[in-house]
């Protein structure tokens, strides 16, 4: 039933962050957080990357502008000084010059304007040269009173003729047409080579990242600036996920953009040292030249500003002052090397959020300890992180906010759901089990109280049980007065408790002048024989400690104790009433372990440990066998032990000689050869256990001989 509960709880938590998860990520509203995450990874990746050699960019920069004020006056410039720019390129014979700078009006108000005007002469030169594109904008107006006879009119014939693209299949993307276009004037667009849009959206947190390959006008189609050259005479076509431009693929996301893949560095000159080096060719002076036509050999070259005043500057994800030429020139450089990179597949996503969540949720139920519990979200989010990222260095584009959402959501809600259960499991684990076990098993039962709250319902364990008694304590305790009896009570207590809970035992309770602990739950302890048999040895030591203690008190008693131990399969739970509940042991091994205690006196010894504790040993403890008994209450003799005292080299010395002697004393008794016994028994020092023998010995040789 807990499993189930269990699992059902896993599946809402994770069907409802991946529902939030998918919502938010449809709505759109990710998407600033998604920008700045493709930012930084765009700038970490392509920040040195240069743009390919074959594409240049001419710039008009501010040193140009202070240059050419005395010359040329102020922006803007007249136009005849850019016929003088395209004849110093056509020494160089570049693929082709695309000029970001508008010329959609005339310069002079003259209705038949003189051959040497500026307006002709770039319209002249741009024929000449045979391989200018020139700028458009293609745009959607709101209408108003001087606007409203322009909207929606259609281009000129030759202009659609000589500059549209055909292609075939291209879908609708549901935004609405645009109704407004400014062209070059007549003369300038008839000489051109080709014609391109330079209009440029932003994404809505205003940075430019990604642009449409072709802008349509009322059914026609005009290239970008990047792609205008590549375009021109090519048959273009869409194809599921982007475009086909000849035999080139151009990958496009879901609304028909196209991610443009920026750089870092750019081949950029001075427009003003072009102008200083066409001087000196006019002048005859071809060496030394600031700049040499023939680097533009071949070159797809683009002019722009990327001064201020020109108002041209953009915010990208490398740069918040870009200038806009760039952009174009890395849409060139993206497909001349194939350079593109691939949108995000929005179900790979999904599939991304969903296992995330996923992993959080069984990840954090499963992880036993708190630290594990934080580091699955985090370590899952961190992981979706830097996977995205690396993926723009191989030219893919990951959406990295939605699962990194959905590992985090699933983190919280996880975590809140076992801060509030495990909170109250880990109370009711303390109130439980504080009373009777170290802190340190406290804590280990705290890092999964969910294990042990059903120990108290009553489970089946191996442990091993050890009691300690008092002896003669009945006749202390009516020759003494009270407060001395509670004194040497409590000082005895506090020194035999202390080896039981260093060693992970459970103090199970005080029985008048008695201890009953055990080992091997509610935290399992592998060699919980061990542990009970060197307390217990420890306990026996103390007992120098116990009675300093108590003769500086002025109590006149010598504490003695006996200690039975022994191991074997008990039942633990909470035993009692509705009222009044103890969390204790029972069974026949418990029952065991009391007799033991109780014939230690018998035996002359302070410890001894059943056969069963004694073949759980896995630590090299002397044992010297003292018997073999039939206890009450059990219809087999069980053999006995006593544990000896191996806590130095010396000690450990002493009691492998006594258990040596001890073990072939008793293993001639038991074959029946008493004499041999009782020569061996004789060399023992120590005297109950020597005189039991030497009786037995002599009884069986009298009989014998009888």
């Amino acid at each position: 039933m807990k499993k189930n509960k269990k699992v059902l709880l896993v599946a809402l938590i994770v069907i409802g962050v991946f529902g939030l998860t998918a919502l938010l990520t449809q709505a759109g509203l990710f998407g600033r957080a998604e920008g700045v995450f493709h930012d930084y990874a765009s700038k970490s990746a392509r920040s040195e990357k240069t743009v390919p050699d074959k594409v240049a960019i001419i710039l008009i920069d501010e040193a140009s502008l202070q240059a050419l004020n005395p010359v040329v006056g102020r922006w803007p410039w007249p136009r005849a000084i850019y016929s003088d720019l395209l004849e110093f390129l056509a020494m160089g014979r570049p693929k082709a010059v695309f000029f970001d700078i508008l010329f959609t009006e005339r310069s002079s108000s003259e209705k038949n304007p003189t051959s040497d005007s500026n307006d002709a002469q770039l319209a002249s030169a741009t024929a000449n040269a045979g391989f200018v594109y020139h700028s458009m904008q293609i745009l959607r107006d709101s209408e108003d009173e001087k606007n409203k006879t322009l909207l929606g009119r259609a281009l000129p014939p030759d202009f659609i003729e000589r500059f549209s693209t055909d292609i075939s299949g291209m879908p609708k993307y549901g935004e609405p047409p645009d109704n407004n276009f400014y062209i070059p004037y007549k003369e300038l667009y008839q000489s051109a080579k080709g014609m391109a849009v330079v209009e440029f959206k932003p994404d809505p947190d205003g940075i430019f990242r990604r642009t449409k390959p072709f802008r349509e006008y009322r059914g026609k189609y005009f290239p970008v600036p990047g792609l205008a050259p590549f375009a021109d005479g090519k048959k273009v076509e869409a194809v599921e996920g982007g475009l086909r431009i000849g035999g080139t693929t151009m990958p496009l996301d879901d609304e028909g953009r196209y991610f443009i893949n920026v750089y870092g560095k750019y081949n950029e000159y001075s427009i003003s040292g072009i102008f200083a080096s066409l001087q000196k060719i006019r002048a005859g002076e071809v060496e030394n030249l600031m700049v040499n036509p023939s680097e533009f050999k071949d070159k797809y070259v683009f002019i722009g500003s990327s001064a201020v005043g020109v108002e041209d500057l953009k915010t990208t994800a490398i740069s918040t002052r870009t200038p806009g030429v760039f952009l174009h020139a890395s849409l060139a450089g993206n497909f001349l090397t194939g350079d593109f990179l691939r949108p995000a597949n929005r179900m790979l996503t999904l599939a991304v959020a969903l296992a995330l969540s996923l992993i959080c949720v069984l990840g954090i139920f499963s992880a036993k300890k708190f630290w594990p519990k934080i580091a699955v979200p985090l370590g899952g989010a961190a992981g979706w992180a830097v996977f995205a990222g690396y993926g723009l260095r191989l030219n893919t584009v990951y959406e990295a906010i939605p699962p990194i959402a959905s590992a985090l959501l699933s983190g919280v809600m996880s975590l809140g759901y076992v801060a509030m259960t495990e909170g109250r499991e880990k109370l009711k684990i303390r109130r439980m089990f504080s009373q009777y076990v170290s802190p340190e098993v406290l804590n280990i039962m705290m890092e999964n109280p969910a294990d042990f709250l059903s120990i108290g319902a009553g489970t089946k364990v191996e442990i091993s049980i050890l009691f300690s008694d008092i002896r003669n304590f009945t006749t202390f305790s009516e020759k003494s007065r009270p407060e001395q009896v509670v004194e040497m009570l409590n000082s005895h207590f506090s020194q035999m408790t202390d080896p039981i809970i260093k060693s992970r035992g459970t103090v199970d309770k005080f029985i008048g002048d008695a201890i009953m602990a055990f080992w091997g739950a509610p935290v399992k302890i592998e060699n919980h024989a061990d542990a009970a048999v060197n307390a217990a040895l420890e306990m026996k030591r103390k007992m120098k400690l116990v009675n300093e203690e108590i003769k500086k008190k002025g109590i006149d008693f010598e504490v003695k104790i006996g200690v039975g131990i022994n191991s074997g399969d008990a039942i633990i739970g909470n035993i009692g009433s509705s009222q009044k509940l103890n969390y204790t042991v029972i069974g026949d091994t418990i029952n065991l372990g009391a007799r033991l205690e109780s014939i230690t006196k018998t035996y002359g010894v302070v410890v001894i440990i059943s056969e069963f504790t004694k073949n759980m040993l896995k630590g090299d403890v002397p044992c010297r066998v003292l018997d073999t008994v039939l206890v009450k209450g059990k219809a087999i003799p069980v053999k006995i032990f006593e544990p000896l005292d191996c806590h130095d080299d010396d000690s450990r010395k002493a009691s492998e000689r006594l258990a040596a002697l001890t073990n072939s004393a008793f293993a001639k008794f038991e074959k029946g050869d008493y004499n041999s016994a009782l020569k061996l028994y004789n060399a023992i020092e120590d005297g109950a256990l020597k005189e039991m023998f030497k009786t037995r010995c002599q009884r069986a040789l009298t009989g014998e001989n009888s």
